[in-house]
């Protein structure tokens, strides 16, 4: 299942930079990457601090605060007990999404580049 919706996914991808290649103008690409790396560093930064932050305070209390924890933080997310859990991962999530919006501007700007670069 997972596999089918990776490559609806890619598939979903190609469609939009086709579109986007054929509809849009160059400097349109550029300005919607500018907006979306802008919009996703917004979103990510803050709430992947927060996660950090939130993270910490689950295991400083839980006793299992390894040294350089924040280096793979993800490795202790077994260790957040069940009724912290929702509250430590939605920031994770918000800052997952951040990442994704900000990885998606950068493809759009390589996307207006490319453009760019054909067109000349």
């Amino acid at each position: 299942m997972l596999e089918a919706l990776l490559v609806a996914a890619f598939v979903a991808l190609l469609g939009g930079a086709a579109l986007a290649w054929s509809v849009a103008s160059i400097e349109a690409l550029l300005v919607a990457a500018l907006w979306l790396v802008g919009a996703g560093l917004v979103l990510g930064v803050p709430t992947g601090f927060w996660y950090h932050v939130e993270l910490r305070r689950v295991l400083a209390n839980a006793g299992e605060l390894p040294t350089r924890w924040w280096l793979h933080p993800t490795r202790h997310h077994g260790a957040i007990p069940p009724e912290r859990w929702w509250r430590v991962m939605s920031w994770c999530y918000a800052g997952a999404l951040g990442w994704v919006i900000s990885f998606a501007g950068c493809l759009v700007f390589a996307l207006g580049a490319a453009k760019l670069l054909v067109s000349e």
